[in-house]
């Protein structure tokens, strides 16, 4: 979908944002609507006012909730600085495709800009990619825009391949910069180090992801055996996490294949309704299915899980899978990830570590060229 529909198809709303102090009102900001720059996920766009004393303009901003966002562009000119809303966590940059580093918009007040590369070569043609590594459904990022001291660039150069990326934290990447002794925070959380984003980078694919950690299909992390209110079905069909403004227009991203990788929390301590969850699985299989229809679609068991509760997952997916390719779906798959036994560390909270990411990877490239998923 285009910046364009996106911006006429959903309601504008209208916010307040004030810049940083001393840094003076900038006539130069490109924002996030122009068609120079793309931008990939699941992203709605908003108007706001931008201020400095007495002037006012307003501008057009992306936000989003989920991670893997992805921003870029191309531009001829020497410096390029980004825009973003104080707050609004980190974000991998990579110029030129390569000298990758992280940023952080990690100030509640100030830092509403970050320069990302400055001193190349004025006169050839440069490329920027920003990859947002967190989860944003606390942190509300956006995306205002950027700066150039020349002049942006339109790349319409396509991806071969279009990926769909649904999940929890292992697919976010939650903790993976992390030990096992560590508790949560947004800086140990990187998108672009798990399997999502690596097999994504190996077959060249645009990507979206509808991830969030804890979360499950019927019931999320710990919570009550008879499941959970909101969960990953009921969020399905909207852009936005909690958010019902904005629904999710599930023609607006054609996936090659769509890798579903739920169930480890619906499972979570022991205190599950397995009838429950085979239901809830099969109902949200079949509207994935429904809004994907021409996808190939695995079906995929996380690393996380173990004994029963492994078991329990993997007999109810290969049900599903069965009973779909008995009713002649012939683009449906079972993958399992080696479950995780402490050979490759463990990120915080038991999580996947950057090593396990790594090898989840290989396993699940070796069964994609195995079934010829892609091209």
């Amino acid at each position: 979908m285009t910046k364009l529909s996106h911006l006429f198809s959903a309601a504008m709303i209208t916010s307040t944002a004030i810049l940083s102090t001393g840094c003076g009102f900038d006539h130069s900001l490109i924002d996030a609507s122009d068609e120079r720059i793309n931008i990939s996920g699941r992203v709605v766009y908003e108007t706001y006012d931008r201020h400095h004393g007495d002037f006012v303009r307003t501008e057009t901003m992306a936000k989003w909730s989920y991670p893997g966002v992805t921003i870029s562009t191309k531009f001829i000119g020497s410096k390029i600085t980004m825009f973003a809303k104080p707050n609004s966590g980190f974000f991998m940059v990579e110029v030129d495709g390569k000298d990758r580093k992280k940023i952080g918009f990690t100030e509640a007040n100030y830092d509403d800009r970050i320069v990302l590369a400055d001193s190349l070569d004025k006169n050839k043609i440069h490329s920027v990619k920003v990859v947002y590594c967190n989860e944003g459904h606390e942190l509300q990022p956006e995306f205002h825009g950027f700066k150039t001291d020349g002049e942006l660039i339109k790349d319409d150069t396509e991806k071969k391949n279009k990926f769909y990326f649904i999940g929890n934290s292992i697919t976010c990447g939650y903790g993976v910069d992390g030990d096992r002794s560590q508790t949560f925070n947004y800086e140990t959380e990187d998108f672009t180090k798990t399997f999502a984003y690596q097999v994504s980078e190996k077959y060249d694919a645009e990507y979206i992801v509808f991830a969030k950690s804890g979360y499950g299909i019927y019931r999320n992390y710990g919570d009550v055996k008879e499941g959970s209110t909101v969960n990953m079905s009921t969020l399905y069909d909207y852009t936005l996490f909690c958010d019902t403004t904005y629904k999710w227009d599930h023609n607006s991203f054609k996936a090659d294949v769509v890798f579903l990788n739920l169930g480890t929390n619906d499972t979570s301590e022991d205190n599950y309704d397995i009838q429950r969850f085979k239901s809830a699985a099969k109902n949200f299989v079949a509207k994935v299915r429904a809004t994907n229809p021409n996808s190939k679609l695995i079906l995929m068991t996380g690393p996380m899980m173990h004994d029963k509760a492994l078991s329990d997952v993997m007999m109810t997916l290969d049900e599903i899978a069965f009973q779909m390719a008995k009713g002649g779906d012939d683009k449906v798959y079972r993958f399992n990830f080696t479950p995780d036994d402490g050979k490759f560390g463990y990120g915080t909270d038991w999580h996947p570590s950057a090593e396990k990411q790594n090898d989840m990877t290989r396993e699940l490239m070796e069964f994609m060229e195995k079934h010829e998923i892609v091209k």
